[in-house]
């Protein structure tokens, strides 16, 4: 009589499309932190606005069959009736916008600290360079590993993200806003 086979389940296969090497190596970081060879991630042209990384997504779903796919971006210069736009198109095609205002390193910011406030580019640049964060040029070290910094951090901005949530929920209206800790559990499976 021959073996049984364990049904054994498949992870679903998740595609996340960024604009950023930031973005792109904190992802990065994670999916080896929770040994997620399920998830590929994708760097799209950085120039390109919250709507054509929502369409390329989509382009890219059926193309590559993902099971789930996620657009990541910020708010940039994108005006409220573009993220509207682009919240309708993603939710016609079932994509995910993890979202941060004003910048990617707001999330990462949380990784150290709780954030309530609103900072510009050039104030997160400065406070992240300190000696208690990376201590170096944070503008010198976007697009390098975060790894030897905030690997073990996760949780801290996991928790610091919700609180902020709590008070700031409209990604298209507050600022500071980020999502990404709603994100996170479902892409790499964390409890």
């Amino acid at each position: 009589m021959g073996r049984k086979s364990k049904k054994i389940k498949q992870k679903p296969i998740i595609g996340i499309f960024c604009e950023g090497k930031s973005e792109k190596q904190y992802l990065t970081m994670l999916k080896q932190k929770y040994r997620s060879t399920n998830v590929k991630i994708e760097i799209v042209d950085a120039g390109l606005s919250g709507k054509k990384l929502v369409e390329k997504a989509i382009k890219s779903r059926k193309h590559k069959k993902f099971d789930a796919v996620y657009a990541v971006f910020d708010r940039d210069d994108h005006k409220k009736e573009e993220l509207q736009a682009c919240s309708k198109l993603a939710k016609t095609n079932n994509v995910n916008i993890i979202f941060s205002s004003i910048d990617f390193e707001i999330w990462i910011l949380m990784h150290f600290e709780p954030v309530f406030r609103r900072y510009t580019r050039p104030e997160l640049v400065t406070r992240l360079s300190k000696e208690k964060y990376f201590n170096q040029d944070y503008s010198r070290f976007k697009g390098n590993s975060y790894r030897s910094y905030i690997f073990d951090k996760v949780e801290n901005a996991m928790n610091n993200a919700t609180k902020l949530y709590k008070k700031n929920s409209n990604w298209i209206e507050d600022d500071p806003f980020t999502n990404i800790h709603i994100y996170l559990p479902r892409i790499f499976d964390i409890k």
